[in-house]
């Protein structure tokens, strides 16, 4: 009212505080205006009062509000006068700049921004010109640790439009920097593979339709980028080749499915055809919703003909493999697992391709030979083959063969497979075992040839004083006789005397059993040194002859009888009754016979292991045979197995030659008998020779000597 008395203008919604009579403090708003007189003059003043108090408190309630939504604001918000002095700023600006929001409220606001001078100009020049400004620059944390600010300056200005203060907003936008660096870097790293990488990297629409292409286009197609964008991969197809792909990818993109190896053609730009490898997938934005498919397109022109060429050339490998007269069978890789055989090698082992196929290695390597085999066949490798001189198969029907088989590793389509060709050698090793045969029967004439001579030598040293001592010991024994009588008178009438330096009691019993064994001792000495003569004298041709087993076997015996008596306590013969003769030749089968006995003594621990000789004639074939039983230690099965092999020998270390059973078999064989023998370890062996009865009345068979 004052006011209205002094400028007598009204004045409108003046608030001030006032006390209710109830003690409340209230709000009131006054407006007020002069009060004039006719003549116009002031001669007093008009007041209306309002309580204005809930207003107030909405009002001020608003303010409290603004306050605390600007102080918690994510921003830093700072207000400064015109000259940038700070007069409010929030609690972000502090934890933002680490600066209290004390030390910085009524003093000049710190930038510790490395904002350009010129940029700072355009700044104050656009809020003086009262205009906002916005500008992102590096700044510094209190501690001098950098980070990125977005700052927007806003003038505040007063209804009258005056700008009084400055509204400073101000945001940390490091993270964000930091990803938009990261961001243009990945685009970078993105933009240099797909440009340097040597496929066709695409990127087509929902409809497909290209809205990328890199640069390898140029090489693979011969357009530029742009001359891509905007189509679509079937326009770049010839016309059936575009309708067959869109049959196969119709409904992969239908159901947002992703492709791999898709093999189409496009169209180069000179018109020429491009084999092409096509894989992609669907690519969606933030929501799920389709936006289209992203991939790569790689050039497999040069793949194909390779491709091609190893087609034709596995099928002439094929043709090869199948006409081939030389066994061949293709193995997995790192296995033992048969993938292919041809007909050779069927025909070879007497299986079918099928059994080959499903029954492996096993339906032809022993069991004793199957472990090692299927480990060498595991192991072929580029660059490390298979050669095995010699391994033993068994056919389908039973029969073994001998082979040689040569391994090595070959790429197919499929991959790398292992191949092995089989030779048979069974002939070959048999004529080589047949010439080692010979071999040791030249070798073996020769040691009897040299037996022969020392035997006859020593035969006639041995010879004649045998002769003397066979007739003087007659003659000392009729002797005897003739003065035995002389003897006795003189013993009745005198009593005993010294008659060699014994009583003549003892001695008149001595002398005739001492000149009777000297008498027998000598014509036993004669039959020795004759079997002795017989055995290794060197005949030319004779013919067989019926020669009785059991006379074959005495003379053996005879010979052998004193390396018997050494060997064994326990030696037993039997000799079968009536047996009907053979037909050979009684020196070779006596020869036979002793070499089979002289092993047994041989294989015998000791004297306590006993030793059997037995004939007879079997009953089922009419054969007679000689079986020859020790006790000994007996063979393991890979000795059996080549027993009889030219120069194999368990005892090469004591001077054996290993030529004994070779040649008693070939001697055997020439008898047209056989020779078998069975063994067991830690028990014994048992010879058994068979030979065919002699047929009565047959004729005698000449029998060319062997070479040795």
């Amino acid at each position: 009212m004052a006011r209205v008395r002094a400028t007598g203008m009204p004045v409108h919604d003046v608030q001030f505080a006032a006390r209710h009579t109830n003690g409340s403090r209230v709000f009131l708003s006054e407006n007020a205006a002069p009060l004039l007189d006719a003549s116009g003059s002031m001669v007093g003043v008009v007041a209306s009062f309002v309580d204005v108090t809930e207003r107030k408190k909405n009002e001020d309630l608003k303010v409290r509000k603004l306050l605390l939504a600007v102080d918690q604001s994510p921003s830093a918000i700072v207000i400064t006068d015109l000259d940038e002095n700070v007069e409010y700023a929030n609690s972000r600006f502090a934890s933002m700049t680490d600066c209290a929001v004390k030390d910085v409220v009524h003093g000049e606001m710190l930038h510790c921004c490395k904002i350009p001078e010129r940029e700072l100009e355009e700044m104050r020049a656009a809020v003086r010109s009262g205009k906002a400004w916005h500008g992102e620059f590096e700044c510094l944390r209190k501690d001098g640790g950098p980070y990125w600010e977005s700052t927007s300056v806003t003038p505040i200005r007063t209804e009258e439009g005056e700008t009084t203060s400055l509204l400073w907003v101000r945001e940390d936008i490091t993270e964000h920097r930091l990803a938009d660096q990261a961001l243009r870097e990945a685009r970078e790293k993105f933009q240099n593979l797909v440009e340097t990488v040597s496929d066709l990297v695409w990127e087509v629409d929902r409809n497909g339709v290209y809205t990328y292409v890199s640069p390898k286009v140029r090489d693979l197609l011969g357009y530029e980028p742009w001359e891509i964008v905007g189509k679509t991969p079937y326009d770049l197809m010839p016309g059936e080749e575009a309708r067959r792909a869109a049959e196969v990818l119709a409904p992969v993109f239908a159901r947002r499915e992703a492709f791999h190896g898709l093999e189409n053609v496009n169209l180069h730009k000179d018109g020429r055809h491009v084999v092409i490898e096509a894989s992609g997938a669907p690519f969606f934005d933030g929501d799920g919703n389709f936006l289209g498919y992203r991939g790569v397109d790689r050039d497999i022109g040069d793949r194909k003909r390779v491709e091609e060429l190893l087609r034709i050339s596995e099928e002439r490998f094929r043709q090869l493999f199948e006409q081939s007269e030389e066994p061949q069978i293709l193995f997995r890789t790192g296995t033992s697992g048969i993938l292919d055989a041809n007909p050779a090698a069927t025909k070879l082992h007497g299986q079918p391709r099928e059994e080959l196929l499903r029954g492996g290695l096993a339906l032809f390597v022993p069991p004793e030979d199957l472990s090692w085999f299927s480990s060498a066949v595991e192991n072929i490798r580029p660059g490390a083959g298979l050669n095995v001189e010699r391994a033993t198969h068994v056919r389908r029907d039973g029969a073994r063969i001998v082979v040689s088989v040569r391994g090595y590793s070959i790429r197919l389509r499929e991959g790398e497979v292992a191949f092995c060709s089989f030779r048979d050698i069974t002939t070959r090793i048999h004529m080589e075992e047949e010439a080692k045969v010979h071999q040791a029967q030249l070798i073996h004439a020769n040691r009897m040839a040299s037996l022969g001579t020392i035997v006859s030598g020593v035969a006639h040293e041995v010879n004649n004083p045998n002769n003397l001592i066979m007739f003087n010991a007659p003659m000392i024994l009729s002797a005897w006789d003739d003065a035995e009588p002389v003897l006795e008178a003189y013993f009745r009438e005198n009593g005993d005397f010294s008659l060699g330096g014994l009583p003549y009691s003892e001695m008149r019993e001595v002398v005739p059993r001492l000149a009777r064994g000297i008498s027998d001792a000598s014509f036993r000495i004669k039959g020795i040194v004759g079997n002795l003569k017989d055995f290794a004298r060197q005949d030319g041709a004779k013919e067989h002859a019926p020669v009785g087993i059991n006379d074959v076997v005495r003379t053996a015996i005879a010979i052998l009888n004193h390396e018997i008596i050494k060997a064994t306590h326990r030696f037993e013969v039997e000799l079968g009754d009536d047996l009907p003769p053979v037909m050979g030749l009684a020196q070779e089968l006596e020869q036979v016979i002793v070499n089979l006995i002289n092993n047994s003594i041989q294989a015998l621990p000791s004297s306590r292991h006993g030793l059997a000789v037995k004939t007879l004639r079997n009953p089922g074939t009419g054969a007679v045979e000689v079986h020859v039983v020790d006790e000994g230690v007996g063979m393991a099965p890979d000795v059996m197995e080549r027993i009889s092999e030219p120069f194999f020998s368990t005892r090469l270390d004591s001077g054996g030659l290993g030529l004994g059973l070779s040649i008693c078999r070939s001697i055997v064989k020439e008898h047209r008998g056989t020779l078998a023998f069975e063994s067991d370890v830690g028990k014994g062996t048992r010879a058994i020779i068979r030979l065919p009865a002699a047929v009565p009345g047959a004729e005698p068979a000449a029998m060319t000597p062997r070479e040795g």
